[in-house]
């Protein structure tokens, strides 16, 4: 009886010891890429109130005034889907990226990236509040351009095979310009969440602006882990019109407060080998021009500064003919460094062209203008009190070709009823975490030997900025007064991040600053 007692009790026990193992809580899991949402603001009442007259025009004037006073009443949070509400979307990734994206005219308002050194900044022009982007001097900053962006000629077009003219609105002299009065970026997009993507729609009435046709336009947005933003842009429409959506950001790589000094310290590559002719008002003419021997050639990797007093026009502000394959999807279009923070930024799209644009008519405080009250120029002010002024910020913006519709030998701009219009664009953003060049040279009959002299010139990533426009004269001096001298070699060394490659673009630029 009592083993038997002994065994029970110990078998007792060695439950009692089992039950009270304790298992360590798993970690909680950090998400890749966090998505929240708040609101940014409210539409003005009269902006309220065109709106719902667009969205309600197949109703009577009578029984279309009760409930635009009902809901004039009626409290702007009672509903999750209520238009009047600006929502913003913040976006955040495990690489401390950091995106935000409002409803209004559904516009990218913040791009934070870190630099080499970790140190986030935000690298995109806005503003702080939304009365600030209701104002006229807005240049579109981050915003979705659509039913057409960039100019049409005088303002007409013929849709074919229909052969109907429409006069649209001319909001830039006698031409129209980025959708009109108010395009796609002058109203209040609906927008839902799906996972961490955020999807917005729009309806754009029939003959609003002058366009044929009720268009339904739909805009997603992503980040992703990668420091990538996709964005996706789609429209059906009620007949034939036109259709031409992009998206605008104004960038600097240095910081959206750097300015013009950090911006000449760009290098800018394109992928086009042809370019369309503008004339004095900046229209197209119908024509295209191959890039090579002119500045506008970035085929290869070119800093900014060097190019841009090779311009007349004082800017670029032109349309790229971008270099694709046939049935190729996404293509690349352009990639920008910033050497001194070490922050790259690649440009991918679907669309056959890209409008290179430096900030040339942003306020000049070298241009003084003459008004009745006061004397010099008006500045614009954006976030956290930013003074933005020509030439400190450029957009590169993923298009088809302006006035498409009025060049036959332009890529097609129609959209037809059971068609869609689908533009996929991408902006990646990467850093380049070191860079050193040096010169190496061995004075003697070409093969060094005895008491060769070694001449070393080194550049460290600290000086890469200031020097490198240097490092290029210095070596093609040495190449022609001393080639039957000189052994030269050349080291490039680099480190890769581990979500960007920068091989290829450091190994153009070598090639064309040595060539």
């Amino acid at each position: 009886m009592g083993d038997a007692a002994e065994d029970v009790k110990a078998s007792g026990d060695a439950e009692e010891e089992k039950s009270e193992e304790v298992i360590d809580p798993e970690p909680p899991v950090i998400p890749d890429v966090e998505l929240l949402v708040d609101g940014f603001g409210f539409m003005p009442e009269s902006m309220q109130t065109d709106q719902r007259r667009q969205s309600t025009t197949s109703k009577t004037k009578q029984h279309k005034d009760k409930p635009e006073e009902a809901s004039d009443k009626k409290s702007p949070c009672a509903s999750s889907t209520n238009i009047d509400i600006v929502r913003r979307y913040t976006w955040k990734t495990k690489n401390r990226m950091m995106v935000q994206v409002i409803t209004y005219g559904a516009t990218i308002t913040a791009i934070s990236v870190p630099d080499r050194k970790g140190v986030p900044d935000d690298v995109l022009a806005g503003f702080d509040t939304l009365e600030e982007y209701f104002q006229p001097r807005n240049p579109y900053f981050g915003a979705t351009i659509g039913r057409y962006a960039n100019i049409i000629r005088e303002a007409t077009m013929v849709v074919r095979p229909s052969g109907r003219m429409y006069m649209l609105s001319n909001n830039k002299g006698h031409h129209h310009y980025h959708g009109g009065y108010r395009g796609f970026d002058k109203v209040n997009w609906r927008s839902y969440v799906v996972g961490t993507k955020v999807i917005m729609s729009h309806v754009s009435q029939r003959f609003e602006e002058g366009y044929p046709g009720t268009v339904m336009a739909q805009v997603s947005f992503e980040v992703t882990c990668d420091n990538t933003i996709k964005m996706e842009m789609k429209c059906t429409t009620s007949e034939p019109t036109i259709i031409n959506m992009s998206s605008a950001p104004y960038f600097n790589l240095g910081g959206h407060h750097a300015g013009s000094g950090a911006m000449f310290e760009h290098i800018f590559t394109i992928n086009a080998d042809k370019y369309t002719v503008t004339d004095d008002e900046g229209v197209v003419t119908g024509e295209k021009k191959v890039v090579g021997g002119t500045s506008f050639d970035f085929r290869v990797p070119r800093m900014l500064k060097v190019m841009l007093p090779k311009i007349p026009m004082g800017g670029y502000d032109i349309n790229y003919c971008v270099s694709r394959g046939t049935e190729q999807d996404l293509a690349f279009q352009a990639r920008v460094l910033h050497p001194a923070s070490g922050r790259v930024l690649e440009v991918y799209s679907n669309q056959p062209g890209m409008q290179f644009y430096t900030g040339n008519l942003l306020p000049d405080p070298d241009k003084i203008v003459e008004g009745k009250v006061s004397y010099g120029y008006v500045p614009l002010l954006g976030k956290q009190g930013t003074c933005y002024k020509k030439h400190g910020l450029f957009c590169l913006m993923p298009q088809n070709f302006p006035d498409a519709i009025n060049n036959k030998n332009f890529p097609n701009s129609v959209l037809n009823p059971g068609e869609e219009y689908v533009h996929r664009l991408q902006y990646k953003f990467g850093i380049l975490l070191g860079l050193g060049l040096e010169f190496c040279g061995q004075r003697g009959g070409g093969g060094g030997g005895a008491g060769a002299r070694r001449a070393t010139r080194t550049y460290s990533p600290n000086q890469r900025a200031d020097r490198i426009h240097n490092v290029r004269t210095f070596v093609i001096t040495i190449t022609i007064h001393n080639f039957h001298k000189y052994n030269r070699r050349f080291y490039f060394i680099f480190k890769e991040h581990r979500c960007f490659t920068h091989i290829d673009v450091f190994g153009s630029m070598l090639t064309s600053m040595f060539s």
